[in-house]
């Protein structure tokens, strides 16, 4: 009798886990991005959108919410006034997709562009690791070590013992305390040594 319920049990969780499995996925398009910009009132055809990674929904038309822009800045085109922009969409019933970035051209009308001028754009600095004398790094952030000798490269999760600034040196541990290691900080959750 129990190996009778046993049987019965495990066929109801195998059709069960493949209901789950079988939903469809719907590719978002450009079209109904550049239509949620429209609604939000900013005119733009498709061709000016373009979707950064393949977007899916289990709707096959998901209504989209834009939530933020921001400017595309890059050092091509800090200049100029008609920069491209991240728009960030979402869908608006949740579990429908996942939240998305799309870059969108010439968005001169759109408030975030508008609010940065050319001396703002100018002003941003694109180097990456720059030493700077603020902490970067806490004690007890868990971080990346990179350790490189020209020839090869190790990644090793790491908790860092002591806190610090980019560009200066402290030590870290393997998350089990086990070794220790001296590092130079290059970022919040990056840290490098040689060996």
């Amino acid at each position: 009798m129990a190996i009778r319920w046993i049987a019965v049990i495990s066929l109801a969780v195998m059709g069960l886990s493949q209901l789950g499995q079988s939903q469809e996925r719907f590719a978002i398009t450009t079209h109904q991005v550049a239509q949620a910009l429209a609604e939000k009132g900013i005119q733009v055809s498709d061709t000016q959108v373009k979707l950064v990674a393949k977007v899916v929904a289990t709707d096959p038309s998901p209504q989209l919410d834009v939530v933020s822009e921001a400017p595309f800045v890059s050092p091509q085109n800090a200049d100029h006034a008609e920069a491209p922009a991240w728009v960030k969409v979402a869908c608006h019933r949740p579990g429908t997709c996942l939240p998305f970035y799309a870059i969108v051209a010439g968005l001169e009308g759109s408030v975030a562009i508008a609010s940065i001028d050319s001396t703002a754009r100018s002003s941003i600095r694109y180097t990456q690791f720059e030493p700077k004398s603020e902490i970067t790094m806490r004690a007890g952030t868990h971080a990346t070590l990179i350790l490189d000798d020209h020839r090869s490269r190790i990644r090793v999760s790491v908790v860092s013992l002591e806190k610090g600034a980019a560009g200066s040196r402290i030590r870290v541990a393997s998350p089990d305390h086990k070794q220790v290691y001296v590092a130079e900080v290059v970022s919040s959750s990056q840290l490098k040594a040689s060996f």
